[in-house]
């Protein structure tokens, strides 16, 4: 068909999101092919069909002119950045992974930022921020189209720093093609996802993808767990390292002070001495860890530590809200009511590890998992949250199409 006259103003994978004027990508997926709903696209306003060549079969009635890929999601990260102009003025762009704490990392990176007078945006599991803006999100990491969408609209509110979970899955999946990241960060990596990948090197790899020249210019990787060395080993990009273990040999190292049920103080010390004493407003090592790293990355993106410890001083430490990890939603009378995202054996440890000192009666948990996800971990978690608690409800929440028995 013919492209004359035709102007692209947006693009989408989904009918649902599409607006008049976007370029409708068609997908095979597991069930159905993206292409056959082209004639709906139409109706909705699409000016023209991206997709592979049984897509075109598929759509040669809808009228639409359709541009021919050999893979669709391979090439939504470059034709998106173009549509959106995504690489003009570009903000600073931070990428965070690992199996747990991404969220978290996220926030209080975010946070931080904000603290250092930048308008911030955010991409994570829980939402979507652009400045003062909130969206429910539904995948931890957007496809490419979303993503680069997202950017043009931070753009334009004039956001200066912007914080990306960033999964494996998004990784493999194409969702994150067409950004270079300024500074990426490795967390973690423990038993999950194992019905998207073979086995725990095949996950680790996928993740490494993320420290190459082509996704990311510098790197933070955590030698928390022994992952970490793999990460720095295997990485294309200059890397710094944090630790907040004793004994392992870090460039910085992250020491907690105090731990109370309010906050959690810690210090962190860099690879020349300098340091930063603070504290950050959840409970648990492990999010000092997330604060530490989160410092380090902004440190990497250029900004002098001594300037952010000035602007931590200033608030009273750092001023982050983390949705949904560890996070208290009863009073301060009664028991004490947590929720925590956490669905992986590490997650339920730490969390568990985190709450228990301060449990002066009986330590309760509940949780569920997810029906048609990775089976191979639910006993390790029944298991932790067995040892781990005095008194365990197990729930069928949501067991999809798997007998909840």
């Amino acid at each position: 068909g013919s492209l004359d006259g035709v102007e692209v103003t947006g693009i989408t994978l989904s009918t649902a999101n599409l607006q008049p004027g976007d370029l409708y990508v068609g997908v095979k997926g597991v069930r159905r092919h993206g292409a056959s709903f082209a004639t709906q696209a139409r109706d909705g306003g699409a000016v023209a069909l991206l997709t592979d060549a049984e897509g075109a079969d598929l759509a040669a009635d809808s009228g639409l002119p359709i541009i021919v890929v050999e893979s669709p999601r391979e090439a939504l990260g470059a034709i998106s950045s173009w549509v959106y102009r995504t690489e003009e003025l570009s903000p600073l762009l931070f990428g965070i992974t690992g199996t747990n704490g991404k969220t978290s990392v996220s926030y209080l990176l975010h946070g931080i930022a904000e603290q250092l007078g930048l308008v911030a945006g955010l991409s994570t599991t829980a939402e979507r921020k652009i400045g003062s803006l909130t969206v429910t999100a539904t995948l931890t990491t957007p496809e490419a189209t979303e993503i680069h969408g997202l950017l043009a609209r931070m753009r334009e509110s004039e956001v200066r720093a912007v914080v990306l979970e960033v999964s494996a899955q998004a990784l493999t999946r194409n969702r994150v093609d067409g950004l270079v990241f300024d500074v990426v960060s490795f967390l973690n990596l423990s038993h999950d996802h194992l019905d998207d990948y073979a086995d725990m090197e095949t996950y680790c790899a996928a993740k490494i993808e993320l420290f190459s020249p082509d996704r990311a210019k510098r790197g933070v990787v955590s030698l928390d767990t022994e992952w970490g060395n793999r990460v720095v080993e295997a990485s294309r990009i200059p890397v710094t390292t944090i630790s907040s273990t004793p004994g392992i040999d870090a460039e910085w190292t992250l020491t907690v002070l105090e731990e109370r049920a309010e906050f959690t103080r810690f210090e962190l010390r860099s690879p020349d001495g300098g340091t930063i004493v603070t504290q950050v407003p959840v409970i648990g090592r492990h999010m000092a860890a997330n604060a530490g790293l989160a410092i380090v990355m902004l440190v990497e993106a250029g900004f002098e530590l001594e300037a952010i410890g000035h602007a931590l001083d200033a608030s009273g430490g750092i001023d982050a809200f983390i949705p949904g990890r560890i996070e208290r939603v009863s009073s301060q009378t009664g028991p004490a009511v947590y929720v925590d995202y956490g669905h992986s054996p590490d997650a339920f440890s730490t969390t568990i590890d985190a709450i228990r000192p301060f449990t002066t009666g009986r330590l309760i948990m509940v949780f569920g998992a997810d029906g048609d996800r990775d089976p191979s971990k639910r006993e390790e978690m029944g298991r932790i949250a067995a040892e781990g608690s005095d008194v365990l409800i197990v729930t069928d929440y949501n067991s999809r199409f798997e007998d909840a028995a």
